[in-house]
């Protein structure tokens, strides 16, 4: 018997989630769940969880979460739909174990959670491509609003004017933007 911890904000997901794990003839304990942003967790050990990375606003980040729970030896699957880079990058940097499309097939999420259970990392095309791609440059608000109006094609006099800056400051703005992308 496995014991879980589905940490999910939508209570279809979970239902569901339950229901074909029946359906499939697996046999397992749920060890809490999350609703509302609140925890609920049942006292017993826990071989796996299964974490949600977009839990709504308010909730935890996905890495401080997956960092608490390797603290207790308990891996972590990422799996969601919606994916930001970022978001999974750090929570996979913060020890999870690996990551599952919410839109892969039922038997792909019931073998990787086996996997993780096991100890075993879990590498799939979509982590690859996303751990592979560079990490956006983190921009000031002016540097963004500089290249947005200078990649619509404006002339840099015309994106200095509508920042209301002169156009030495408007070029310096890009400068350290090309500097931040190289």
């Amino acid at each position: 018997m496995a014991h879980i911890l589905l940490v999910d904000d939508d209570p279809i997901l979970r239902e569901t989630f339950g229901a074909l794990m029946r359906r499939l003839g697996h046999t397992l304990h749920w060890a809490g769940s999350i609703e509302q942003g609140r925890l609920t967790l049942a006292r017993e050990r826990l071989d796996v969880v299964l974490l949600d990375i977009d839990l709504g606003p308010g909730a935890p980040r996905p890495a401080a979460t997956v960092e608490a729970f390797a603290a207790q030896h308990v891996p972590v699957l990422l799996v969601s739909a919606l994916v930001r880079g970022h978001r999974l990058r750090e929570a996979v940097m913060a020890g999870a174990a690996g990551y599952v499309s919410k839109a892969s097939e039922p038997a792909e999420l019931l073998s990787r959670r086996r996997q993780v259970a096991r100890g075993e990392p879990v590498v799939s095309r979509e982590l690859a491509e996303i751990m592979c791609s560079p990490a956006p440059p983190d921009l000031s608000g002016q540097e963004l609003r500089a290249l947005q109006l200078y990649a619509q094609g404006l002339p840099l006099k015309v994106v200095a004017r509508r920042l209301s800056i002169s156009q030495h400051t408007a070029k310096e703005y890009l400068d350290r933007v090309r500097a931040k992308y190289a």
